[in-house]
């Protein structure tokens, strides 16, 4: 590791109240945030785990461990019964006043950035491989995602706009989201060199149907936050669209595609499949309507 990535990734957890070698042998660790679960597993320390939150969904090992509630609502008691070393967690965890208290009751709490492009996602992996003592580990798992992520952007690499994409989120009791500009989703949009069809709101808002099909767009893409909760049949509207019709589609697991973790060229390679080739991204918009088929 470069000398001054590992003075940052010390500074990071000096500023945190963290001693980094301590940390780097801490048996009993807690991770609340599936894609920090994902690096954890993937630098080969998973054994090291004790619990997740409610989030951690892979690798299909993690459905053994004790679960300490979702990353927004940690409950404290929840968290004191695994008798952990430390927690791991981004700075989306809460509530606050909770993780304050853990912290006076000794156990560290150590918050990383939500990436936001494959540099970030990249240095998000460094820096939890220096937390648990994974450097080697995790300078060779960034170099295979880079590998990884760099043969699909490349291949998708244009000039000037590219495919208009819907990208809907299968939120649970929230119902079905648009994904706007500033989310996840509109990341791995840009990644790919195309383009938001909803870059006109901002975060994650209720579908309205209507909206959806004035949207016209060339590709949509679906992400569940668990599996089998997205059906087309209750969304006729997005059923009916040219890019549906055609199977520039693709439903997925949320984690995967919205995560930036390990799987990120994963989902990045899925994504880019479900676009259509530029010659056709002008097509679709002018095909006849035609009965819709329904398909996951």
């Amino acid at each position: 590791m470069p000398l001054m990535r590992g003075v940052a990734i010390v500074l990071i957890l000096l500023t945190q109240g963290v001693s980094a070698q301590p940390l780097a042998e801490a048996r009993r660790v807690i991770s609340a945030d599936g894609s920090i679960t994902e690096i954890v597993y993937a630098l080969g320390a998973g054994d090291r785990l004790v619990g997740v939150d409610t989030t951690s969904s892979y690798p299909p090992a993690v459905r053994h461990l004790p679960k300490v509630g979702y990353l927004r609502a940690l409950p404290l008691e929840g968290l004191l019964a695994l008798e952990p070393d430390v927690l791991i967690t981004t700075h989306e965890a809460a509530p606050e006043e909770n993780l304050q208290r853990l912290e006076r009751a000794g156990v560290p709490v150590v918050r990383f950035d939500v990436p936001r492009s494959a540099e970030d996602a990249l240095e998000r992996i460094r820096n939890v491989g220096a937390a648990l003592g994974r450097e080697r580990q995790a300078e060779a798992l960034t170099r295979d995602l880079e590998t990884s992520i760099g043969a699909t952007t490349r291949a998708r690499a244009q000039s000037g706009p590219g495919p208009g994409v819907l990208f809907l989120l299968a939120a649970g009791n929230h119902g079905v989201m648009v994904a706007g500009k500033d989310t996840a989703a509109d990341a791995l949009i840009q990644m790919l060199g195309a383009r938001n069809v909803s870059a006109g709101v901002s975060g994650y808002k209720p579908a309205n149907r209507e909206a959806i099909l004035a949207t016209s767009p060339d590709a949509v893409v679906i992400a569940e936050a668990r599996p089998g909760q997205f059906r087309i049949e209750d969304w006729p509207e997005i059923a009916s669209l040219a890019a549906w019709r055609e199977g520039h589609r693709y439903v997925g697991d949320s984690m995967l595609l919205l995560g930036f973790g390990p799987r990120l060229g994963e989902a990045l390679a899925d994504f880019s499949a479900a676009l259509p080739p530029l010659q056709e991204a002008f097509k679709i918009r002018l095909l006849p309507q035609s009965t819709a088929h329904h398909a996951h």
